[in-house]
């Protein structure tokens, strides 16, 4: 065989097999078009929050990778008219806010939270009674040494604003009609709750379970809980209801949810997002008949 014919034979070997590339080209189908993100406003109280995003991140990663979630972090006092507006339409509490007139709330249960007692971690302490927390809060006992601490000094109180829904409980529960005193300091949020705790040696304040959940483990933000009439904060003990400052966590709206809301609700209500709020310390009752 010539050297020109070889040629000839390789060129058009190669045009066939670049033909072939282009036509395997072009018979690729062309990738999808994205869909168009559907934002949904949400929001929540301090006790909820991780609770609320914890679960909307599980379903737009579990189930609709197009549904995307802003949370608006307020107290329970400003959800009635966040929604009357429009600004948002589910929302998820530890607090039923008053309804406006003629307004009624459709609710359902989410889970089961604790407000927890928190302590300096050096503070050896292990539990204290509500007759405890109430002699402490109200200024009737001052020092840790009449609870034989006496190198921790002083007892200095921390609590939560009016209307937040860990103080509501706290007040219910532990101080009733007692005063609580006039040298306990407001903390506005749950951060400075436990920032203030975990840098002073003799405070004690109270704060939701998930604020100890999100902590960090670093000394600067470390605080130590404690057990209430001996009774440990933890998931089995809101549902055994014998952790006496335990609450319930709703979703609430004005309506009951649709659309892509409503497949959330459902979501959040059945086994995935059971599964969120336990692997969150949260305690979770199955009850079908409040699912939507």
């Amino acid at each position: 065989m010539s050297a020109g014919l070889l040629g000839r034979l390789m060129s058009l070997a190669i045009s066939l097999a670049l033909a072939g590339c282009a036509r395997a080209a072009t018979e690729t189908p062309a990738p999808a078009l994205p869909l168009a993100l559907e934002h949904y406003r949400l929001i929540a109280d301090d006790a909820t929050e991780m609770l609320l995003r914890s679960l909307a991140r599980a379903y737009s990663r579990q189930v609709n990778p197009y549904a995307h979630f802003t949370i608006e972090v307020a107290s329970p006092a400003l959800f009635a008219e966040r929604m009357r507006t429009g600004q948002v339409v589910l929302g998820a509490t530890s607090l039923l806010p008053p309804a406006p007139a003629g307004l009624r709330w459709w609710l359902a249960d989410l889970a089961l939270d604790g407000v927890v007692i928190i302590v300096h971690p050096t503070n050896p302490i292990a539990s204290l009674t509500l007759r405890d927390l109430q002699d402490i809060f109200a200024g009737v006992r001052n020092r840790w040494a009449d609870y034989g601490q006496e190198a921790l000094g002083d007892i200095e109180v921390a609590m939560r604003e009016e209307g937040n829904g860990a103080r509501v409980l706290f007040d219910q529960t532990v101080m009733g009609a007692q005063r609580l005193t006039f040298d306990a300091l407001i903390m506005p949020s749950s951060e400075t709750m436990m920032n203030f705790v975990a840098l002073r040696t003799g405070a004690i304040g109270y704060a939701p379970l998930a604020s100890l959940i999100a902590t960090d483990a670093s000394p600067q933000t470390k605080v130590r809980a404690l057990a209430v009439e001996g009774v440990t904060p933890e998931a089995s003990q809101f549902l055994s209801g014998d952790y006496p400052l335990t609450r319930s966590l709703y979703l609430i709206a004005f309506s009951e949810p649709q659309g892509e809301l409503r497949n959330f609700v459902v979501w959040a209500l059945g086994p995935e997002g059971r599964a969120v709020a336990q692997s969150l310390g949260y305690g979770v009752l199955i009850d079908e008949s409040r699912r939507p």
